[in-house]
């Protein structure tokens, strides 16, 4: 008897595991889906909850951001947001009781954390260790299901020539810590072959990395009317471009599948210079960044939640500019480039075309995400779903 029930359990637990396995069957492509975690201190309609996240729109979800601690390790930089009130560490790791196959992982660093410090941190051995141990208890801690290191620049920005070797080292050290616990190791990396050439040993990376978000935006100008995130270069002002990027990966022999082509959810925005008469034109001269969006408040950019109100209200003449896949607009002496559902459909075919992994957002909290602008949500993120067969 207690034999025959053995078997049945047996039978049972392999069911169980079988229908696990099937229910969280790798899919084809990445939709990895950044949050600005201080999304959540905007005012009104555009103060973004966790609880807005449609978890089966993304395979990766990345809270960001961390920072390095005094003790060289994680630690939160919004204590109050991350854990003691809003909890948004647990909140954004809960959301995979709604989709248990959804990956969701923690970013460290960030513009604004600058490089120095992270040059410090991965100066030794001892160091990397270090950071790499409490890395590993800090995400079990918090239930995240791995690390996204957005280190910006290695090299760069306080940096030393030796961060480029010792980036890959620091990476070798997370990557034999994190494999043991199966937890996912990516990074974010610029999008201009300048950058990648000085900061990145790309072979040596794509060998130890889960994926690669490739940052395919900030690719404008600052003293002309310029597009932000073209996929192809700009003939006008001869922009850098995502294919001149994912062109110089290639080179580097790095498995395209293990590239994500970042998208932008917020728009860029310049002032005309006094005089000029606004067009659809790029190249025109501008005497700085654009004003401020009523949620996002930053000078230069406007997310698309922002921007869709106003185009929605008729106030921007609009174009999509076809031979870069971007589009662009202007009202009085305000001039914009942005993307939109359309052109992330044409970017997110590029990425099935090209072999690549799947696409990134930055970031969905200013993407659409009430609807306000269309008869859905997530009129971006919903894209990139529809162009990979995961969504009607």
């Amino acid at each position: 008897m207690q034999s025959l029930l053995f078997l049945i359990s047996l039978v049972i637990l392999h069911k169980i595991l079988i229908v696990e396995s099937q229910q969280c069957k790798q899919k084809p492509y990445n939709v990895v889906c950044y949050l600005a975690s201080w999304s959540v201190y905007r005012e009104g309609r555009g103060s973004f909850n966790v609880s807005y996240i449609i978890p089966t729109y993304c395979t990766h979800l990345v809270y960001t951001f961390a920072g390095l601690g005094l003790n060289g390790g994680l630690d939160s930089l919004d204590h109050y947001n991350d854990i003691n009130v809003n909890k948004g560490y647990e909140r954004i790791v809960g959301l995979k009781e709604e989709n248990p196959c959804l990956k969701v992982m923690l970013a460290v660093g960030g513009w604004n954390e600058g490089s120095e410090k992270y040059s410090l941190m991965a100066e030794t051995e001892e160091s990397r260790m270090d950071f790499a141990d409490h890395a590993l208890k800090y995400l079990a801690h918090f239930g995240f299901d791995g690390l996204d290191l957005d280190w910006e620049y290695p090299t760069m920005r306080g940096g030393v020539p030796e961060d480029k070797e010792n980036f890959i080292l620091l990476l070798k050290t997370l990557k034999d810590k994190f494999q043991r616990r199966k937890k996912l190791l990516s990074v974010a990396i610029g999008g201009s072959p300048g950058i990648i050439q000085a900061a990145y040993d790309l072979t040596a990376m794509c060998e130890v990395l889960d994926f690669i978000n490739l940052m395919a935006y900030d690719y404008g100008l600052k003293n002309i009317a310029s597009v932000d995130a073209p996929l192809y270069p700009e003939p006008t002002t001869k922009s850098e471009s995502a294919d001149g990027a994912i062109a110089f990966i290639r080179q580097s022999g790095c498995p395209m599948s293990k590239i994500n082509l970042g998208i932008p959810t917020r728009a860029k925005t310049y002032t005309l210079r006094t005089g000029v008469k606004g067009d659809l034109r790029t190249g025109i001269a501008v005497q700085g960044p654009g004003r401020a969006g009523p949620y996002t408040k930053n000078a230069g950019t406007l997310g698309y939640n922002e921007l869709c109100e106003m185009v929605k209200e008729g106030k921007w003449d609009t174009k999509l500019l076809n031979n870069v896949k971007v589009k662009v607009g202007f009202h009085g002496d305000q001039w914009v480039t942005y993307d939109d559902g359309e052109t992330t459909t044409a970017k997110a075919m590029y990425a099935k075309e090209k072999g690549l992994g799947g696409v990134m957002f930055w970031t969905i909290d200013t993407d659409d995400y009430h609807g306000d602008c269309h008869n859905e949500a997530y009129p971006m993120v919903r894209a990139a779903n529809r162009v990979f067969g995961y969504i009607r």
